[in-house]
């Protein structure tokens, strides 16, 4: 059995507004497929963020259809899951188009059952049902991206409940806090390496945009844990070459970074890498004291970066009056780089810190747990805020924690932190209350909590066979 492990491809994004980044992640997610149709493979796995936003333009749809006509016509089927960036609230996504199609296989959970030569379906509760994949003797379980509050609910851990006895891969566009560490996602993990189900024989993980693999001998789980990451270059932090140019540099230095960007053909469960020409991408750190010395620095560093490339000029130091980025936006404009940006990370004047207090010294745990809740996009707080208040209730029901420890004088000595209660809750002056004859006063009665007035998939699975 061998197959490919894609993720990321994000197609549509115009990265920092310019229409010929449109072009480089259709190119690079078109070289992915023919790579993988031309390895003969299976079957192709996306794992999430086949699109940038939910509601892709037309010219988007259209690209993303001429692309997957390729394995398609091959007879090679691609199985998909909603990333954070492509999921919608709504029933109906663009996934139901490329399905209509047959173009992919969406898998997780469905208001309708599928069957046929690449899915099943089993039945969970009423209009909810589990969809997979299968090739062969093979099934391909996952699940669209869902927050943490959605996944942990107090004791229950909605993945293990839900591929309880399930077998063969488990896809999942989720960041796991073992393989986050220097990523964004290293603070605001999804998941914890402990809440994932074991038993299956491949883990095929997207929204880490760096490529992470981890065997079961690190882990304990049953098969490898593998991101492949990003198809282009995402970010800063996935610059393909950085330069350094401090002030004690008599000139730049530029380092190579070896991670190339690409997917995964796997055979027997064993990922191999294959690389894709994504566009380079240049981090250059300019150190100086002065603008003159900024400007001179800039102007050498440019001829090391080549003129197809982007460039992320970040400029740092310590300049009296600091800097105005309008100074040196035009200092490249005939260096013929495809595309340049600067930031500024200079100062006025030094500013020292005399102590460094720890995150537990900062935070209660209760805090902490909180935070790392909140620490979401926006939109993805939005779809999940009546599963967030379910948490958030059920938490204050347990109690709350105790209070972390707070340093006390300079002996390094530590006393908990306690909250201030008041002894007496204070008096609030109640309205009047006037009767009506023949009415009796109603007693106050312990409101119930009221159910979303649209439950996710997880909410009505959740809720099957209660009231």
């Amino acid at each position: 059995m061998k197959f490919a492990h894609i993720a990321d491809v994000h197609l549509g994004r115009e990265q920092f507004n310019q229409p010929f980044r449109y072009d480089d992640y259709l190119r690079v997610f078109r070289e992915a497929v023919e790579k993988a149709v031309k390895a003969d493979v299976d079957f192709i796995l996306i794992a999430g963020d086949l699109f940038h936003v939910s509601r892709p333009s037309p010219r988007t749809i259209r690209d993303a259809v001429e692309v997957l006509e390729l394995p398609r016509r091959k007879g090679i089927p691609v199985f998909t899951i909603e990333g954070n960036h492509d999921k919608t609230i709504r029933e109906t996504s663009v996934f139901d188009l490329l399905e209509h199609l047959g173009l992919v296989y969406t898998i997780g959970l469905k208001r309708e059952p599928r069957r046929g030569e690449f899915q099943e379906s089993k039945k969970l509760s009423e209009n909810r049902y589990l969809v997979w994949g299968k090739v062969g003797d093979l099934e391909i379980h996952g699940l669209r991206h869902h927050t943490r509050w959605q996944l942990i609910r107090g004791d229950v851990n909605v993945l293990k409940a839900l591929f309880k006895g399930k077998r063969g891969i488990l896809m999942l566009h989720q960041a796991i806090d073992y393989l986050a560490k220097d990523t964004p996602y290293q603070d605001a993990f999804d998941l914890r390496l402990g809440e994932l189900p074991d038993g299956f024989s491949y883990y095929a993980l997207g929204h880490i945009h760096v490529r992470r693999t981890a065997e079961p001998s690190q882990t304990g789980l049953s098969g490898p844990l593998v991101y492949p990451g990003s198809l282009e270059r995402t970010d800063v932090r996935e610059a393909s070459h950085l330069i350094l140019y401090s002030a004690r540099d008599r000139k730049p230095k530029v380092l190579e970074n070896h991670e190339a960007k690409g997917f995964y053909i796997v055979e027997d469960f064993t990922p191999e890498f294959v690389g894709v020409h994504a566009r380079p991408f240049y981090s250059v750190r300019v150190e100086g004291s002065s603008k003159a010395e900024l400007r001179r620095k800039v102007e050498e560093v440019s001829s090391l970066i080549p003129r197809n490339a982007i460039a992320v000029i970040t400029l740092e130091g310590v300049v009296k009056g600091g800097v105005s980025l309008a100074e040196f936006n035009d200092l490249l404009k005939d260096s013929g780089i495809r595309y340049y940006t600067f930031r500024s990370r200079v100062v006025g004047e030094a500013v020292l810190s005399k102590e460094r207090l720890s995150e537990e010294e900062l935070f209660t745990e209760w805090e902490r747990e909180l935070l790392l809740h909140l620490r979401v996009d926006p939109k993805e707080f939005s779809e999940g805020l009546s599963e967030f208040v379910s948490w958030l209730v059920e938490r204050y029901r347990k109690g709350m924690p105790q209070a972390a420890t707070i340093p006390k004088g300079e002996t390094g000595e530590k006393t908990p932190k306690k909250a201030k209660v008041p002894e007496k809750a204070p008096k609030v002056r109640e309205p009047e209350k006037t009767e009506k004859p023949g009415k009796e006063e109603k007693k106050h009665e312990k409101k119930p909590v009221p159910k979303p007035k649209n439950p996710t998939s997880l909410d009505a699975w959740l809720r099957r066979g209660k009231p």
